[in-house]
């Protein structure tokens, strides 16, 4: 995959190529202003934003913020 740095605005946000990446409150932070995170593209155009080893959200090609998948415990 290509990764590429960024800062994130102060709206939370990430700029990436035209788009506007939204990155959710986690358990961690409720904001990450003024952090330096990794965008990483993959080969599909799906796209993710790092901070460090953790990955703080996963995106379409076209910037929608995917929910990540719910796990079913048997």
């Amino acid at each position: 995959c290509e990764q590429y740095e960024r800062v994130v605005g102060k709206d939370n946000c990430v700029a990436f190529e035209g788009l506007k990446l939204q990155i959710p409150p986690d358990r961690y932070r409720m904001h990450y202003v003024k952090v330096k995170v990794r965008v990483h593209r993959y080969l599909d155009g799906r796209l993710a934003i790092f901070h460090g080893p953790r990955r703080l959200a996963r995106y379409t090609a076209d910037g929608q913020l995917q929910t990540p998948e719910l796990q079913v415990v048997a």
